[in-house]
């Protein structure tokens, strides 16, 4: 595609002008794609024709897709690549990059957010601690541009709204200086995805295996592994156990979680090596994304596909709110949450007598309007208060706290109440 060739060979000619400085990258990249205007010239559909019908194609730099589904090398040079990423996928993870460059939106849009990571202890050089914390989220639409600065300075994640979504992407190759290119996980653990070593990987396979096969000394023979193994084979092990257990428990879907106790043994195993609260917490955070993600799954509303996204990406409620805002300028956020949280629980399930997407049953009129009040930030009494103000006496006050609790208690609504 001769877009690409005249993008690529400008760049070369304007980047060599400066030494093939890497600092001066990211912005020259960035001012690049918006003067070359992709977007509004071809579609992300146009690259898949071509790349079907071309006799032959630039070198593909990631050949096995193990970024994107699937990423394309439209253009190969010496210093530097274009690439073209698709994802089916919702979300990345949180993540550095090894290289620098820039990317654009081509089709869809994406909630990104910013991190950073205060390094507390370094276990080895492939394994970390520190504090997480949100720094900056926004909406990216076709046609935004997003600089790329190597290492810690920009640790971010996406979350694509669309499926698919596709990304325009000049980058280098890795740069030494910036590894290892760390994954994060909430709420405190650094981890390098990409460190593989031939002994490990085919344990992790033979592992499951075992667990597959419903091996009955799988848990023994596991145990002792995470006894002895260091703390980022742990974590891998404990990431793929959590996989094979989660596909293999059909009782969950009757709402009987036979596997807790059994990841809870293999997590207790580990930490006894490595300390508590290593591990625990960042698989507690997982689980409720991954119900909040259930969540996502069983609507196909746009509007509802939205909030849930940011209920799964964003935390505070003045965050989400101004989200909100910035896609729907002319509605109160606040009226657009409860809005949409009362359409979750009016959304049936099929296949099930009295589930809905929320995942509360019974989840009415005088529900929204404690959400509500603790959305203003009442609670107890307050609340019960405003409800007589409005509502007259309620018949069981305590069946206000009891909602209340179970609300504070959800995990899909734990973003809005920080």
């Amino acid at each position: 595609m001769e877009i690409f060739e005249q993008l690529g060979r400008d760049l070369e000619a304007r980047w060599r002008a400066l030494n093939y400085d890497e600092a001066a990258l990211p912005a020259l990249a960035a001012d690049m794609l918006r003067e070359a205007d992709v977007p509004s010239k071809i579609s992300a559909w146009d690259v898949t024709e071509w790349a079907l019908g071309a006799y032959e194609l630039p070198r593909q730099r990631d050949l096995r897709a193990n970024f994107a589904d699937p990423p394309i090398t439209v253009y190969s040079g010496l210093r530097f690549q274009i690439d073209v990423y698709f994802w089916f996928e919702s979300t990345t993870a949180i993540h550095q990059h090894a290289f620098c460059g820039a990317f654009q939106v081509l089709e869809g849009s994406s909630i990104h957010s910013w991190y950073e990571f205060e390094r507390e202890r370094a276990i080895n050089f492939f394994t970390e601690t520190g504090k997480m914390s949100l720094k900056e989220c926004g909406l990216l639409e076709k046609g935004d541009v997003q600089e790329i600065i190597g290492g810690r300075d920009y640790i971010h994640a996406l979350f694509h709204l669309e499926r698919p979504s596709a990304t325009l992407l000049i980058r280098t190759d890795r740069s030494p200086m910036h590894l290892p290119q760390f994954s994060y996980h909430k709420p405190h653990l650094a981890v390098d995805p990409f460190l593989e070593q031939d002994t490990v990987i085919k344990k992790l396979q033979v592992a499951g295996a075992m667990l597959r096969a419903g091996h009955e000394k799988a848990d023994d023979i596991i145990t002792k592994w995470l006894d002895e193994c260091d703390a980022h084979t742990a974590f891998q092990l404990l990431r793929e156990v959590k996989g094979y257990l989660r596909r293999g428990n059909v009782a969950a879907a009757f709402g009987i979680d036979s596997t807790r106790e059994r990841f809870d043994n293999y997590i207790a195993a580990a930490e006894q090596r490595h300390g508590e609260g290593l591990f625990r917490p960042v698989f507690d955070y997982i689980d409720r994304l991954d119900e909040v993600m259930r969540v996502r799954t069983t609507v196909s509303d746009p509007d509802l596909r939205f909030f849930v996204a940011l209920l799964l990406n964003v935390e505070g409620r003045e965050r989400i709110y101004g989200l909100i805002k910035s896609r729907y300028p002319d509605d109160e956020p606040v009226d657009k949450v409860l809005d949409w949280t009362y359409a979750l629980a009016n959304t049936r399930i099929a296949g099930t007598d009295n589930a809905n997407a929320l995942g509360m049953p019974d989840f009415g009129d005088i529900d929204v309007f404690v959400l509500e009040e603790m959305l203003k930030g009442r609670s107890g009494s307050e609340i019960a208060d405003e409800f007589r103000k409005y509502h007259g006496e309620p018949t069981a006050a305590h069946a206000l706290a009891e909602k209340e609790e179970r609300i504070r208690n959800a995990a899909i609504f734990a973003p809005l109440l920080v």
